[in-house]
């Protein structure tokens, strides 16, 4: 028996920006539509075999089996070192690996708490880093204000 994907019967144009790449202009919908996708992804009757696949075709972009691609690393580096052989050329490792995924979820539960953990000190950084430009802007516009006024006053 063959299953489908819950994002089997999406049209293009959903996919493509529910798990491609990063490029939308509008960070805020690129969050809430990958979030969607990750949603869709936990309800997916054959999630292990998508994120498999995503592994082993090692692509670069998107949402796989729920995961984006760091995520997957992390997924793949647990598994081999667990002992799991990963060769991309050997026509049974997806299902092997697809098998190891669905036996042990609780790396993809690992995968995605390190992804996420990750993703809020990143955005955590961002958030102080324009902070930071802003305060040393705001200082330097008052410091030369400040030395124009004491020249002004010199004079």
């Amino acid at each position: 028996m063959f299953l489908k994907g819950e994002c089997a019967d999406f049209p293009d144009s959903w996919s493509d920006r529910m798990w491609g790449p990063d490029d939308l202009p509008n960070q805020r919908t690129q969050y809430e539509l990958r979030r969607a996708a990750v949603r869709i992804c936990e309800a997916c009757p054959v999630s292990a075999e998508c994120l498999a696949f995503g592994i082993m075709v090692r692509d670069q972009y998107g949402i796989y089996g729920g995961l984006p691609l760091r995520a997957r690393r992390q997924v793949l580096k647990t598994a081999r070192e667990a002992g799991f052989r990963f060769d991309p050329n050997d026509p049974t490792s997806e299902r092997r690996l697809a098998r190891y995924i669905r036996e042990n979820p609780e790396i993809v539960a690992a995968a995605r708490e390190k992804e996420c953990k990750r993703r809020k000190t990143e955005q955590r950084n961002a958030r102080q880093q324009r902070w930071r430009a802003t305060t040393r802007s705001t200082a330097k516009a008052q410091a030369s204000t400040a030395a124009r006024s004491s020249q002004d006053t010199l004079f």
